[in-house]
């Protein structure tokens, strides 16, 4: 298959196997596996090979996989979304088919649909899965762009793998089948032939940034930042920073009126870094102090929880005591006369 993050990569459907409950003479065991999202199951590796054949016939009908998948889980409904020529698509069986230039404008197309038709109430109500290049698997984006100043901005991402290992990138391509050319899609900052990757959700999140300031965009880039972060993605990008003994300190206006203490990291070409748990773990960026501050106290705001953005206080935590003294760094506060006196 041809995946997004790497180009030529080959997808590995993991099986497993479970025992037969129902009593049988000759079935005693099932084995099952999963391809975007649907749990196929067969009496044996090969019958099982025959069904993941006939079920990516049918939700790759032009060798390209689904990019995504909106669900809503109350009434078991779920829209594929695809790529063609360009265009994100999600077509409807016996309806339209909704289009949009990127994934942001195919999620208000897709959430105006389903609260038209009464399938949610709200946008929230839908819920995304992404499918994962290295198995198929359908699982919560690894992390969500969004931006503090423009709530239309919305880049999904995926793990995957990539020749120097396994790395976090932009929703930007689909996984093809083999025999296919791709359908190259202009989504995101770098329309080539890989999607933006990074080995962790931050870097990735700097080189976007970083991407997106060349252009012409309608947002300001400093203001993106990771939403939704999955605890085992932020987990694999913690051990990159280095702490810096610095805290971001805010007193939440909830009934409990909550002292919230976040600590700042430093990536290795120098930025600052945060962590807010809401919802999923919001990641920040900003290149010194006072940015960060600024979009942690900016982010608690839009949420409700402080009343004004600039309430977030900078402090830094006292040095800890030595273990250990050379005998260097230690002396007595007596003048040479008095040393001299006390000899006498």
């Amino acid at each position: 298959m041809r995946a997004g993050l790497g180009g030529q990569e080959t997808a590995r459907i993991p099986i497993s196997m479970r025992p037969n409950p129902s009593p049988h003479p000759i079935l005693k065991e099932i084995h099952w596996c999963e391809v975007a999202g649907k749990t196929l199951e067969a009496a044996n590796p090969y019958a099982l090979k025959d069904k993941v054949q006939r079920a990516l016939e049918t939700i790759a009908p032009a060798h390209a996989l689904p990019l995504a998948y909106f669900r809503v889980p109350d009434m078991d409904y779920e829209l594929p979304i695809y790529e063609e020529d360009g265009d994100i698509i999600a077509p409807i069986l016996m309806g339209p088919t909704l289009r949009a230039r990127d994934m942001a404008g195919i999620r208000r197309e897709v959430c105006r649909y389903l609260m038209s038709s009464g399938y949610v109430a709200e946008p929230d109500e839908a819920i995304v899965g992404v499918v994962r290049p290295r198995d198929l698997q359908r699982v919560p984006p690894a992390a969500v762009f969004c931006s503090l100043t423009d709530p239309s901005v919305w880049m999904p991402t995926v793990e995957g793998s990539s020749p120097e290992g396994p790395v976090v990138g932009l929703l930007a391509h689909p996984a093809e089948l083999r025999g296919r050319g791709r359908i190259r899609a202009q989504i995101g900052p770098a329309p080539g032939d890989s999607a933006p990757a990074a080995p962790d959700v931050v870097g990735l999140l700097r080189f976007v940034r970083a991407e997106l300031s060349r252009g012409r965009g309608t947002f300001d880039p400093e203001t993106l930042y990771a939403a939704g972060v999955r605890p085992e993605i932020w987990a694999n990008a913690e051990p990159r920073l280095e702490p810096t003994g610095t805290r971001l300190v805010a007193q939440l206006t909830d009934e409990d009126a909550t002292r919230l203490e976040l600590a700042v990291w430093r990536t290795g070409s120098g930025d600052l870094v945060a962590a807010l748990e809401d919802r999923g773990i919001n990641v920040l960026l900003a290149p010194d102090e006072d940015a960060l501050a600024a979009s942690v106290g900016r982010l608690l705001e839009q949420s409700g929880f402080l009343r004004f953005a600039a309430e977030v206080e900078i402090t830094r935590s006292a040095p800890p005591r030595a273990e250990r003294l050379e005998p260097e760094a230690v002396w007595t506060h007596e003048t040479t006369e008095e040393v001299a006196e006390s000899w006498k």
